[in-house]
């Protein structure tokens, strides 16, 4: 199993919404549930190494202590990474991710395959053969369309093949018109309210823009096209007169709300830190013997001063937010 060139290129466009990667993580949460706790960590650390491994990510070996138990460090950070596991890839990595859990019957298909239809996303699974090997299907324009007839929101994929075509027919200005189209869409996912299903960009871009995590010149340029699609002849509205959209204007309209959509959705997860998820692997807990209580690990001790005259050890209190490298030098 796994995506094609090809097929990652397309996928390039995808959007898959938090929703649904909120619902992706619920059903992991619940496959990971079991009586014992040693048992649901060890859950949660398979599903977390096939999302690593996917995004090149480094592996977590999770290694018990002397007595067989686990520090209360790994079930904060197994559980933390639980979340991420659906939120943190790009769409391309999603689908692989949730392809190989499939695969390892670690998830249900038609659960899944009924999230990313109701999400109005372009891929499908299929098992098939004797072994049931888990296939990936992207469905064609025509069966989006078909599926779209229900659906809340156009599907970004959809509208930007709309868009390329119409650069392939030398018809400019419904390039303007599917870019301008794609842009609102993702305003609308980014702004996840159903009380703007209706609005147009140029109604809710005000809330968009406080929402979105896209720099401010790019949101200046969403803006500028769309607004530029309801002045332009045949873009937004009939019109005697020739549209003015040249063929470099389109092809930097298709290349530019493509570069949109993938930017928007690599910084839709704001908590994420990229410098400390991707640069460098995770720093392990400190290994002690398993209490009820958190680890004596995390208790820092304090520094001893010897009084040279007395022969006395004191205890130096460090002030509340002191930061201080230096240790007490040790007597002689």
């Amino acid at each position: 199993m796994g995506l094609k060139k090809s097929e990652r290129t397309k996928l390039e466009s995808e959007v898959v919404s938090n929703d649904a990667r909120l619902k992706l993580t619920r059903m992991i949460r619940k496959r990971c549930d079991s009586s014992d706790v040693n048992v649901g960590l060890i859950n949660r650390n398979h599903y977390i190494n096939i999302a690593r491994t996917v995004q090149g990510l480094p592996i977590y070996r999770l290694e018990p202590d002397d007595m067989g138990m686990y520090q209360s460090e790994e079930f904060g950070w197994h559980m933390a990474e639980t979340e991420l596991a659906m939120r943190r890839p790009s769409s391309a990595e999603l689908i692989e991710i949730l392809g190989d859990m499939l695969q390892e019957g670690m998830l249900d298909l038609g659960a899944v395959n009924d999230i990313l239809a109701g999400d109005n996303v372009s891929v499908r699974f299929e098992a098939k053969g004797f072994d049931d090997d888990i296939l990936v299907r992207l469905l064609s324009d025509t069966e989006i369309e078909e599926e779209e007839d229900d659906a809340e929101h156009p599907n970004i994929r959809l509208l930007t093949a709309r868009m390329e075509a119409a650069f392939a027919d030398k018809d400019f200005a419904a390039v303007l018109h599917a870019s301008a189209s794609i842009f609102e869409t993702l305003a609308k996912l980014v702004f996840d309210n159903p009380n703007v299903e209706n609005e147009t960009l140029g109604g809710m871009f005000g809330g968009y823009r406080k929402r979105s995590e896209l720099p401010e010149p790019v949101l200046d340029y969403i803006l500028e096209t769309y607004q530029r699609r309801n002045r332009e002849p045949l873009a937004g509205h009939g019109a005697t007169k020739p549209p003015t959209v040249s063929p470099k204007d389109a092809a930097v309209l298709i290349e530019m709300t493509k570069m949109c959509v993938r930017i928007e959705r690599r910084l839709a997860t704001p908590e994420l830190d990229a410098k400390s998820v991707r640069a460098a692997p995770m720093p392990r807990p400190a290994v002690a013997k398993a209490s009820p209580s958190p680890p004596e690990s995390r208790v820092k001790s304090k520094p001893i001063k010897v009084d040279k005259k007395a022969g006395k050890k004191i205890k130096i209190t460090k002030a509340k937010g002191a930061n201080s490298s230096k240790r007490p030098r040790a007597a002689r």
